[in-house]
């Protein structure tokens, strides 16, 4: 089982520096023109992935960013709102609860997957598959406030652990 984590391309909230977090009109905009390009660039790059499905936040840029990516797989693509980024208020226990969840049927499913989410869910998530608290906060600390739009993480299951490949990259936006 492979997954792949990707950050959604930039928004218009993204570009204006506008918190997303709060429920207001900023909370669930589209991509911005860059954006786009960001989401073709990232869907080019992962074109020859085996890839079984695609779980996706509810929120639009997430969802416009993995249906790019998937004009080249053609799979189902499930949306769930635990993949949305934190809230504001939202207590941080419930909040990676809410990731936990939505991880364990990710396993549960045994597909190769690409997850395209936010930055605060990524990082979440690539914690998760460290098996470890200490090493999972070490790869949080490291990487919040990096992992920009569209980066890429590769993980790869095997013998019941994972083993993470990759972290953030964005070498498709290097052209």
């Amino acid at each position: 089982m492979n997954l792949i984590i990707v950050r959604h391309a930039e928004s218009i909230a993204n570009s204006k520096k506008m918190s997303q977090a709060n429920r207001d009109e900023w909370a669930d905009t589209s991509l911005t023109e860059k954006g786009l390009i960001q989401a073709r660039a990232v869907a080019q790059r992962l074109k020859d992935e085996d890839i079984e499905i695609i779980f996706c936040s509810t929120l639009k840029r997430a969802k416009e960013t993995a249906q790019e990516i998937n004009k080249f797989h053609n799979v189902e693509i499930k949306y769930d709102s635990r993949l949305i980024d934190d809230i504001n208020d939202e207590p941080l226990e419930e909040f990676i609860s809410r990731c936990s969840e939505s991880f364990k049927e990710i396993e549960k499913s045994g597909k190769n997957a690409i997850i395209v989410a936010h930055g605060s869910v990524c990082l979440t998530l690539l914690a998760f598959t460290t098996g470890s608290k200490d090493e999972g906060e070490k790869i949080i600390r490291k990487y919040t406030g990096r992992y920009d739009n569209t980066c890429v993480s590769f993980v790869e299951k095997v013998s019941n652990k994972y083993q993470i490949k990759l972290i953030g990259c964005r070498k498709h936006l290097e052209n």
